[in-house]
C-alpha cells in the first residue's frame, strides 16, 4: 500500500520475484526453527515460538512509533528517493524487485523461526507466504492510493505489529 500511495506499480514478473524470495526466506527460517525445536521440549518450543512472534510484533510496534507516540510510515520507503524504487514508467524493475523481496523476507525470518519452533506446518506456511505476497503486493499497490491513505496511512506498520502480537498471544494461550 505504501508503494501504491506513492504511485509505484509492479509488473507481474516483479511480483513473482518478490513472492519467490519471500517463500525462500520463510522456508529457510522455518526449517531452522524446526531443527532448533528438536533440542527443546515440545511445550517449551511452542511457548518459545509464540514469544518470538510476540517479540517481533512488539518490536514492529515500537519501531512504528516516534518519541511522541506518532506512527512512522515505512522508513525504508520514506527515505528512498523516487528513482530508487521505480523507473521513469513508475514500475519496479526485476532487480529492484529482488532487492525488495530480500528486504521484505527479513520480516519473515524471526517469525519463521518462531513458527518453526512452535511446530507450524512449513509447507503450508511457505505457500501461504508466497500467495499472500502476490496478493498483497499487487492488491496493496492498487489499493494504496484510494484506500490506504484514508484508512491506515502511516499506521500500517503499527497495525501489522498489533496483528503479530495477537497471533503470538493466541498461540501462547493455545488458541492456534
Amino acid at each position: 500500500m505504501a508503494f501504491g500511495m506513492r504511485g509505484t506499480r509492479f509488473r507481474a514478473i516483479a511480483n513473482l520475484i518478490i513472492a519467490a524470495v519471500t517463500m525462500a526466506g520463510t522456508a529457510g527460517a522455518m526449517s531452522f526453527g524446526r531443527a532448533l525445536s528438536k533440542f527443546i521440549a515440545s511445550p517449551v518450543a511452542a511457548s518459545l515460538g509464540a514469544m518470538i512472534i510476540i517479540g517481533v510484533g512488539a518490536a514492529t510496534i515500537l519501531a512504528s512509533l516516534d518519541a511522541g507516540g506518532a506512527p512512522h510510515g515505512s522508513s525504508m520507503l520514506d527515505r528512498a528517493p523516487r528513482g530508487r524504487w521505480r523507473d521513469a514508467t513508475d514500475r519496479v524493475s526485476n532487480r529492484q524487485a529482488f532487492v525488495l523481496g530480500l528486504a521484505l523476507s527479513l520480516n519473515n525470518v524471526a517469525s519463521g523461526v518462531g513458527a518453526g519452533v512452535a511446530g507450524v506446518p512449513p509447507l503450508a506456511t511457505t505457500l501461504l507466504a508466497g500467495a499472500f505476497s502476490l496478493v498483497c503486493i499487487s492488491g496493496g499497490s492498487a489499493a494504496g492510493k484510494p484506500l490506504a491513505r484514508p484508512l491506515l496511512g502511516s499506521r500500517a506498520p503499527l497495525v501489522s505489529g498489533l496483528a503479530l502480537v495477537a497471533i503470538g498471544t493466541a498461540m501462547l494461550l493455545g488458541a492456534l
